[in-house]
């Protein structure tokens, strides 16, 4: 039996008794996905998950570094076309890519205006500064 460890992550199932209730000691590791991404198993509910869960990188074959350095030529304005030859990768991965960053960027600007109670114009000045 895998040690638990008191780990940064906590149970993504809302049927479980530990959802999202980080350093209990129900998390322990379950190996690696080709791509590097660590898994993780609930001992409670015995749920398996990656370590990307809810982030741009979850379902992605692609390594970290490689969707990182598509995002920075993705933010310099290359175009997808020009991105997909700089990189050697498949156009439609190149899209794919940029429709889950633009997702999860979608997932913040809501969260700030309804869970902050900020106005739209305040998160575009704070996403001009974070640009900056």
């Amino acid at each position: 039996m895998r040690k638990a460890r008191k780990l940064d992550v906590g149970c993504p199932n809302p049927n479980c008794r530990c959802h999202g209730k980080i350093g209990l000691l129900n998390i322990i590791r379950k190996g690696q996905q080709a791509n590097g991404t660590l898994r993780y198993q609930c001992t409670a509910c015995r749920r398996t998950f990656a370590r990307t869960l809810g982030t741009p990188f979850f379902r992605k074959h692609l390594p970290k570094e490689e969707i990182a350095q598509i995002c920075r030529m993705l933010a310099e304005r290359n175009s997808f076309r020009g991105i997909a030859r700089i990189t050697g990768h498949h156009l439609d991965t190149i899209r794919a890519v940029a429709d889950a960053v633009a997702q999860h960027c979608k997932k913040f600007n809501s969260f700030f205006i309804t869970e902050l109670k900020l106005t739209p114009v305040e998160v575009d000045e704070m996403w001009s500064f974070v640009k900056k």
